[in-house]
């Protein structure tokens, strides 16, 4: 994968059709790029998914879901101006798990 061409095009889309600014753009490029290798490694495990040892598929689940979530969710709201919402009613919008169904 080519970060810096995967960036240039989604900052070249979202100006010319979502009208943002050139900043803006560079920052939602950034949010849908920087966890690409984790991406990658998510796809490795599903082409494979018995090829990991168990903790190794562990640590991957772990190392993508802490780090890919709050970029979509960044991602999300500078181009679309719409906030992350619970809509699985899991409380996955709170540090608490009083919330979960």
């Amino acid at each position: 994968m080519n970060v810096k061409q995967i960036q240039s095009a989604i900052e070249a889309a979202v100006v010319k059709e979502a009208g943002v600014s050139p900043a803006t753009a560079q920052d939602v490029a950034f949010h849908m790029t920087d966890w690409l290798d984790d991406l990658r490694s998510y796809y490795e495990f599903c082409e494979a998914p018995h090829g990991k040892s168990t903790e190794a598929a562990e640590e991957m689940l772990i190392a993508f879901l802490l780090h890919v979530p709050n970029h979509v969710a960044a991602a999300s709201k500078l181009l679309l101006n719409i906030p992350v919402t619970d809509v699985f009613g899991v409380g996955a919008t709170t540090e608490s798990d009083d919330e979960e169904g």
